[in-house]
């Protein structure tokens, strides 16, 4: 028998996770889409949730068609896992998010560490195995006679790298390959086995280096990974990035730099932040202000988004005013003069005033673009402070989209957006260029349409080995800010941060 090295790139999503695998051999990737018969969307996306059922039995891994058809019934549903887990450091540390705690099951407390980390290795056990037990049934003629080598490279933020949450997730990605094909199938079976693999892992770490460990499950930055089928072109210029994921429950973003030296492709990154106003988590959180709202609001989002952004626009309009100070909304609406704004405290007036649902709704709306616009700033001008003066020369600042809701029109618009409404040409920000990321001519969909890349560009570049990959040379705590020429001094309080110059945000 000969050796076959196969490696999954697995996107562990927020909202849902994505897998594609790779035949290291002929540097070939597929799409996992975890069906035998006619591939659609919903087969090759696994929600990130896990149900626990009134007898303790485990339900997670299933794709989304799989979830649609159980009837299931649970006594606890688990959303969010992710964010979740990675709360458990990032709270500590004044970063993370706030989230619903999960009710207890049989006394046994869900939100602790330990319960967190089992679960999430459960999770993404059950996804490392399914594409293995599909790959190997898919492609019958490729596994014959063969010793297929696993390993697998999990997506993990950028943001996540600079904390503690980074040694957390590494352990449970190795405590999930520990568990092997047969897991535990309940919560209690799962509690008492991953006593026992932690103490087996304690072990293994204490006898090997982090790099000779022998459990080939590995954590790697999600946006090298988004941007790889462009990094890895010769055709790819060195410079200055930021890319945007755009998922259903968050939008990560980073900022990083390109360069090759000596033939290698290397990058650094100068920022990363995650916030959970993607599709469905900005739908969400607007859907606690209107009842049975979500799924309408999402649907808007995704498939309606020129009429609402044409309706955002029209009532911009109405409520904006003349106005020096205040903290502004930064859509792209022209007004009458330099100093007219759509003021948050005007927004927040018309809420009280103007309660007919769409009115409520597209106000919502407009203060989730306000979210929207501060996260791409934060990354744009975190990155500035390190870099000022590279980031000044740049032509045109490039940004990349990714993400099931980075082909909206909404989000592209609001990202775009941002430039202008907050006087970014004041501080040396160039104009963006705003871009897809190209589809690689290694990679084979399933027969899913090629229109969808965007949703799996991140397990593509996951699927790389890392060897294969640019070479990370550091994170964004490592690089510390740099005093930029005077050409670049932006006014004080600092333009391109805030969306008006007498704003203190």
């Amino acid at each position: 028998m000969s050796d076959l090295f196969l490696n999954l790139g697995i996107d562990f999503g927020t909202s849902f996770t994505k897998v594609v695998v790779r035949d290291t051999s002929i540097e070939h990737s597929w799409l996992v889409t975890f069906c035998e018969k006619k591939t659609s969307l919903n087969e090759a996306l696994v929600p990130t949730k896990i149900g626990i059922c009134p007898d303790g039995t485990l339900i997670g891994g299933l794709t989304q068609s799989e979830w649609d058809e159980s009837v299931t019934s649970f006594a606890v549903a688990i959303d969010f896992i992710k964010m979740r887990l990675a709360n458990l450091d990032l709270q500590e540390e004044g970063q993370g998010h706030l989230s619903d705690s999960l009710q207890s099951f049989d006394q046994i407390d869900l939100n602790t560490s330990e319960n967190l980390e089992n679960l999430c290795a459960y999770y993404l056990n059950k996804v490392i195995f399914k594409a293995q037990k599909w790959v190997k049934e898919d492609n019958p003629e490729l596994v014959k006679n063969q010793n297929i080598e696993w390993s697998a490279n999990v997506g993990v933020p950028v943001k996540y790298f600079d904390s503690k949450a980074i040694t957390r997730f590494k352990k449970v990605l190795r405590l999930a390959w520990l568990l092997g094909e047969n897991s535990p199938q309940n919560i209690y079976n799962l509690q008492k086995r991953m006593n026992s693999l932690r103490k087996e892992l304690e072990t293994l770490e204490s006898q090997y280096t982090e790099e000779d460990l022998p459990i080939p499950c590995f954590a790697f930055p999600e946006i090298g990974a988004g941007v790889y089928s462009y990094t890895v072109s010769r055709q790819a210029d060195p410079g200055i990035y930021m890319f945007f994921d755009v998922g259903s429950g968050t939008i990560e973003g980073s900022a990083f730099r390109f360069f090759r030296e000596e033939g290698q492709s290397s990058v650094e990154y100068y920022s990363g932040e995650v916030e959970p106003i993607g599709v469905n988590g900005l739908a969400k959180q607007i859907a606690t202000h209107l009842p049975n709202s979500e799924n309408e609001i999402t649907h808007d989002i995704i498939n309606n988004s020129e009429w609402l952004l044409e309706e955002i626009y029209n009532l911009s309009a109405t409520i904006a005013r003349s106005a020096k100070q205040g903290e502004h909304i930064a859509n792209k609406v022209f007004l009458p003069g330099p100093h007219w704004r759509v003021l948050v405290e005007e927004v927040q007036s018309c809420l009280e005033i103007m309660k007919d649902f769409p009115s409520q709704k597209l106000l919502h709306l407009i203060l989730g673009q306000h979210l929207i616009h501060k996260q791409v700033s934060d990354v744009i001008l975190t990155c500035k402070d390190k870099i000022p003066d590279e980031l000044r020369n740049q032509p045109k600042l490039r940004i990349f989209l990714g993400g099931g809701g980075g082909q909206s029109e909404f989000y592209r618009d609001t990202i775009e957006g941002t430039h202008t409404a907050f006087c970014q040409e004041r501080c040396g920000i160039p104009s963006y260029n705003v871009q897809n990321v190209p589809f690689p001519s290694d990679f084979d969909m399933k027969g899913i349409s090629k229109n969808n890349f965007h949703r799996f560009a991140i397990a593509y570049g996951l699927s790389i080995p890392d060897y294969q990959a640019p070479e990370v040379k550091g994170f964004p705590k490592q690089f510390a800010d740099v005093q930029s020429s005077p050409l670049c001094q932006p006014t004080i309080p600092e333009w391109g941060r805030y969306p008006d110059d007498h704003s203190s945000m």
